[in-house]
Parts: structure tokens; sequence; C-alpha cells
């Protein structure tokens, strides 16, 4: 691997069957204009040309390395690369999306001190054209280090952040309740805080396959069931509430008060903190207050009276 880490960004690549994209997702992280970078690929036991093509770039490339993923899975396969890098800065990058050339670079003179630095997004279709539509269209973002922010919601994709290996240290073991990156995020406004750079710098691509489908394209896409959904959501909280910062007994108060949800009709207590504390739990909002309102409202109904509706 490279030497001197003080300057080093590791680029972590987790790859499945990705022939597709690969090859234009890996030349866009070579043609960044941030030196050094090494480019740490974990591959989770491609059957399709993934591993050919990630050959062809190894011979020319020296700063690209190639290990195989032993424990299945996205985020066992990031955690994979990760402990094979030597960066003390450190970024998430999927296989099917198209990096713009000063990614890195803004992102690493933004970051500072703060645990993580992320940017905005361009929403582009399987065939890479523009769908008009950014991730700041959809969500509020936010700069600073409120872990109350992260509790409901999370504006922090994996592909478009930059951040410590402090960080990953701190974060390792992901939660299984949320995507990696939500933990993450979590995390990082536990700690130093996180900040944001309003450029497109990725153009994120959305497809069938996508295993985030955030523009919700997926044919047949259904809700998860009520059941499974509040099982993850009192595993989430319960993670959050063991995770040390200056709001940790607001969300000790909150898990408690979510478990309760199983066995009353209404919750009153957790709907009243969650209409409290609506202007930090749910700023990712754009629609406004009603739409607000009517999110907070989900916590009054317990799951006895959810099974009669």
């Amino acid at each position: 691997m490279i030497t001197d880490s003080n300057s080093i960004v590791s680029v972590l690549i987790a790859t499945y069957n990705g022939e597709r994209y690969l090859h234009q997702q890996l030349q866009s992280v070579l043609d960044q204009t941030y030196t050094p970078l090494e480019i740490i690929i974990s591959d989770d036991g491609s059957t399709d040309n993934t591993l050919s093509i990630i050959d062809d770039f190894q011979k020319k490339n020296l700063n690209i390395f190639l290990v195989k993923n032993i424990e299945k899975g996205v985020t066992n396969n990031f955690i994979n690369a990760y402990k094979n890098s030597t960066g003390n800065f450190l970024a998430f990058c999927d296989q099917d999306d198209y990096w713009l050339p000063q990614k890195i670079e803004l992102l690493m003179k933004r970051i500072g001190d703060r645990s993580l630095a992320y940017h905005n997004s361009l929403f582009v279709n399987e065939n890479g054209k523009s769908m008009s539509k950014t991730l700041g269209d959809k969500i509020n973002f936010y700069t600073g280090d409120n872990p109350l922010v992260f509790l409901l919601q999370n504006c922090i994709s994996g592909h478009a952040c930059l951040f410590t290996k402090e960080l990953m240290e701190l974060a390792i073991p992901f939660p299984k309740a949320r995507y990696h990156d939500w933990w993450l995020a979590f995390v990082a406004a536990s700690n130093n805080g996180v900040v944001y750079l309003p450029e497109v710098l990725v153009h994120y691509r959305q497809h069938s396959s996508s295993k985030t489908d955030i523009l919700v394209m997926k044919k047949g896409y259904k809700h998860i069931k009520e059941w499974q959904k509040y099982s993850e959501e009192v595993e989430w909280f319960e993670c959050c509430s063991v995770l040390k910062n200056d709001h940790q007994d607001f969300i000790k108060e909150w898990s408690l008060l979510y478990q309760k949800k199983e066995i009353q009709w209404l919750n009153i207590k957790l709907f009243l903190l969650g209409i409290k504390s609506r202007k930090i739990l749910y700023s990712m909002n754009k629609k406004g207050r009603i739409s607000v309102f009517f999110e907070a409202l989900k916590l009054l109904w317990g799951i006895p009276l959810k099974k009669l509706l």
C-alpha cells in the first residue's frame, strides 16, 4: 500500500457483479484532481467480468488494490476494504456511480476538524442521463454536531461523504437495523460533527439493481411489514442510546418510550416528545409544518391499534 498516511485518501469500493458501470466509475476515481489516492476494492464473489475489469486497471495503475470479501454483504464488503486501507481519510465509492474530478479535492478542503464532509448529488438514469433532480431537491442538508438530527432521518449518503479513519473506528461494528451511512452520520454528529458542501460532485445512478431506491423507481415496490419495521426501529434506537454524546439522556428516553408502542394503544408521551422536538427531529423534511405534524402523529399509534387498522 501507499505510505505517508497523513495525506492519503483511501477510496473504498465494494463490488459485486458490477461489470456494466464499473469501468466508468473506476476511471472517474482515477481522474480525481486530488493526490495521493489509494483505491481499495473489495469484491463479494463476482461471477461476471468485474474481476477482469479490475485486473486491467491494476496493470496500468499501481494505486489500485483488490481484496476478496469473506463475510458476505455490502456493509461487510466496505469494512473489508477499510481493513486493507492505509489512509487517514476515507471515502465510500459505489460501483455504479460517476465522480466529478474535484470531488475529493473539494471535500478535503472542506472537512477541516469535522469528522465527516459530504456533498450534493445529481440523480441520473441507468444510461447516465440527468433526471433533473438532486438530493438537495428532496431533503434539507445539515451542518453541525447534533446527533438528534439523525435519529429519525438521514441526509448523508455513503457515496457522497469523506470522513476520518478515527470516525470509522468509532462506528464499527455497524448495526444491522440501518444502512451503514446512516450510522456513520449519527456517530459523526456525536463527535466532531458533519459539514455540507452544496456542489454536485457525483452522478448518482438510479436503476432497478440499486441497493437504495430514493426515488422509488423499482417495480413492485412494497413497504416493509409493520412489525418488521417496528423491530428494526427499536433496534436502531437502542444502538443510538448507548453512544455517548450530549443528548444521550434524550435518546435513552426516546428508546424506552418507543419500546412501549408494542403494548400501548396510544403512546401519548412519545408523541408529545416528538412534537416538542420536531424542529430538530424532522429538520430534513422539505414539505412543511403539516407534513411534519403527520409524521409525528405516527408516533402516537401503538402496535395493538395498528393491527386493527
